[in-house]
């Protein structure tokens, strides 16, 4: 049980520091966070209504990861989707300014 946890904290970590390093999600790549997210608090709640404590350490940090992971999609999604568009149109207006 708790290899299981150790890998998939593990295997997590590419997707944090890819998250991080790409930056160029968009909103469309936010759904499936979501999807893990409800699922993982779904587990721990299980986990949770039965008092096994097993389940509990093994879906409580996972929680707190999918949650991680969720919140930086949703920022690069925000900063690609708004920030840079008006960016770029900043640069269009420059352009056709000149």
């Amino acid at each position: 049980m708790y290899s299981a946890s150790v890998l998939y904290f593990v295997c997590y970590v590419p997707e944090l520091y890819a998250n991080y390093k790409n930056k160029n999600v968009n909103i469309y790549n936010v759904p499936e966070k979501v999807i893990m997210l409800v699922a993982t608090i779904l587990a721990l709640t299980y986990a949770l209504l039965n008092e096994n404590a097993e389940l509990t350490t093994n879906y409580a940090p996972l929680v707190l990861l999918d949650a991680v992971a969720l919140l930086m999609r949703l920022h690069y999604a925000y900063i690609n989707h708004y920030v840079l568009a008006k960016t770029e149109d900043i640069n269009v207006n420059v352009i056709e300014l000149v």
